[in-house]
């Protein structure tokens, strides 16, 4: 299946302009970005991502999503934030956000895996950017998959075009798409990240 079938082409319709808005708002994507900026993003996404991360991963998924290897990203933030100076009694005492996020239905958890997912290939381009000014802090969120980032990407579209195929599962799926990039949007600017 290509990434142009219905499920996936749903979750892009209706996230395309609160993902650019959200990009062009993101410090850590300008140019000037820093270490100042990537501690931010990690703080941020750790504080939005870690209330809900194992939930959305442990819940039923088809096999061929693969649930068991998406688990586990609020590991790659928690060494970013140690290697940045953090403490493990500053990591506990990061804000957390208040998850809103439709968790219930697989048709919801597509939508929230669909930003998940998707971030990791704007980490890809984030790190050949940004790699060398950020060193020697670790970049593992950025790393994120490795040499493995496009055969997942490719899996993820596949499951969600053979999942989200009927347009009232395409349609619950883009919803809440779109609502996890508001949640993201909202809460990185909360922060200061964006």
């Amino acid at each position: 299946m290509t990434d142009s079938s219905h499920g996936l082409a749903a979750l892009r319709q209706a996230t395309h302009d609160i993902h650019a808005d959200f990009e062009s708002r993101l410090k850590i994507a300008l140019p000037s970005a820093q270490r100042h900026d990537y501690r931010l993003f990690i703080e941020a996404m750790w504080g939005w991502l870690f209330p809900f991360e194992h939930t959305l991963w442990q819940a039923a998924w088809p096999d061929d999503m693969h649930a068991e290897q998406r688990d586990g990203k609020c590991t790659w933030l928690r060494h970013d934030m140690l290697g940045a100076g953090l403490s493990d009694s500053d990591i506990g005492a990061l804000p957390l956000v208040h998850c809103t996020l439709d968790l219930e239905s697989s048709a919801s958890r597509f939508g929230v895996a669909y930003v998940l997912e998707g971030a990791q290939l704007g980490s890809q381009v984030l790190l050949r950017r940004l790699g060398d000014r950020l060193a020697p802090w670790p970049t593992r969120w950025l790393i994120g998959y490795g040499e493995a980032c496009g055969t997942n990407w490719r899996q993820f579209m596949q499951s969600a075009n053979v999942h989200l195929a009927d347009e009232a599962t395409a349609s619950r799926a883009a919803a809440s798409a779109r609502a996890t990039f508001l949640s993201l949007q909202t809460w990185f600017v909360q922060r200061g990240a964006a």
